[in-house]
């Protein structure tokens, strides 16, 4: 190496014991680390039907296979040799060292790489699959050897300093094999848990669409003699009332009710405690005070027909970018009712008829009272409220878990690599 840091690891330089057969050495002692470049991008002939596979850390962005055999382009003999680029012999461990740090691939061809690589040429000292998984599981410590003031960059000095415990061959493969039999059943666990939450939007979709069609309480009405002929279809202004809300800046300081803005409804909720504050005449709080069982809409944005039912008593009034529906029909239309089906697919198709030819994304109180929807008996509309609150509940819960299953599954394998 071109420093003085010597290739033998002393006591007080190793990371941590090892048995005593193994040995600490240093990369530079085992292997030949060597760099990449990039042909000129100005120079067509350096890339124009090329078929040097050549990669950049961008390729591996997202990119979960242990090896790799080509990147989104390929580079020309002439790009090869006009550059600093140079040909890796399959088995190569290639390593990001520079934005980022740390992806890790190894050769399934020969193959090159731009600048952001240091690879590690193959070597009789150990298996690519070892030194694979050694540097994948050891992030953190190529990142506190990279030095740099723009972006951190680690270079093949350092690379080659970097300490690697070496046990025998025999044994390299038993922990490679160990490693990639228990990251296969992770990987099995990870894959229905990302099914989960993946489907739960579409899930969710499906369940609505059969509460509005009905086919949630079929066995309801069955049981009550109940024909579907008694929904009715319905006209949204026959039942409720709207309303723009108030115009007024925000204030953190307590100098009136709660402040209620789009910005405000979150994911289907509202933190009141964030909430601002604003300035209002008595005279006038009480056409824009929010109540149990109001709704509001935004009514422009990219955020248009978002909705949220107010449910806690709280002194608060509504900005004027909400529109506010107020059942006025309350013995044939659930304001609860409503609202659920402001999350379904028949909702929002209609928000998005009403915006079309508009440049910017919008409704107004009159569009609203246009809405279309089906209105059964109040009975069945709050039984296919409770149905719907029972069901959902039990899908967060269900993705809830399988987000913290995949979280876990992370930690699980950083812990496997420190182990190994």
């Amino acid at each position: 190496m071109a420093n003085n840091t010597p290739l033998y690891v002393p006591p007080r330089e190793q990371l941590y014991p090892v048995p005593e057969n193994w040995r600490w050495v240093r990369l530079g002692e085992i292997t030949e680390i060597v760099g990449g470049g990039t042909p000129s991008t100005k120079n067509s002939d350096f890339y124009e039907n090329g078929n040097v596979p050549w990669i950049t850390p961008a390729d591996l962005s997202g990119y979960t296979e242990k090896y790799i055999s080509h990147g989104a382009r390929n580079i020309t003999n002439l790009g090869l040799e006009k550059s600093s680029a140079q040909l890796f012999p399959k088995d190569t461990v290639c390593l990001s060292t520079r934005a980022p740090i740390g992806y890790v691939v190894i050769a399934k061809n020969t193959l090159s790489t731009n600048q952001g690589f240091k690879s590690f040429l193959p070597s009789p000292a150990y298996l690519p699959s070892y030194l694979y998984w050694y540097l994948k599981g050891n992030k953190d410590l190529l990142v506190e050897r990279a030095s740099g003031t723009t972006f951190l960059e680690l270079s093949g000095r350092k690379a080659a300093a970097i300490e690697f415990p070496l046990p025998p061959f025999p044994e390299q493969q038993r922990i490679v094999d160990r490693i990639e039999s228990l990251f296969s059943k992770l990987d099995a666990a990870r894959e229905k848990a990302q099914a989960v939450v993946d489907g739960y939007e579409s899930r969710r979709a499906a369940i609505l669409h059969k509460a509005f069609t009905g086919e949630l309480t079929a066995k309801w009405r069955e049981e009550r003699g109940i024909s579907l002929d008694s929904w009715k279809n319905g006209i949204l202004g026959n039942y409720a009332d709207t309303q723009y809300g108030y115009t007024q800046k925000s204030s953190l300081e307590v100098i009136g009710p709660k402040f209620l803005r789009i910005t405000d409804i979150q994911n289907g909720s509202v933190s009141w405690d964030d909430v601002p504050y604003c300035e209002i005449d008595d005279n006038i709080k009480e056409n824009y005070q929010l109540n149990i069982g109001d709704i509001v809409i935004a009514r422009t944005g990219a955020t248009t027909g978002k909705s949220y039912i107010i449910t806690d008593k709280v002194d608060s009034v509504y900005a004027s970018y909400l529109i506010r529906v107020t059942v006025n029909q309350p013995k044939f239309l659930s304001s609860q009712y409503l609202y659920c089906f402001m999350q379904c697919p028949l909702y929002w198709n209609q928000i998005s008829d009403f915006s079309v030819g508009i440049a910017q994304p919008g409704v107004n109180g009159k569009k609203i009272r246009m809405l279309q929807l089906p209105i059964p008996l109040i009975d069945e509309q709050i039984e296919i409220v409770r149905i719907l609150n029972d069901i959902f509940e039990q899908e967060r819960r269900m993705k809830e878990a399988a987000e913290t299953v995949l979280e876990n599954i992370d930690m699980m394998k950083k812990a496997i690599l420190g182990r190994a």
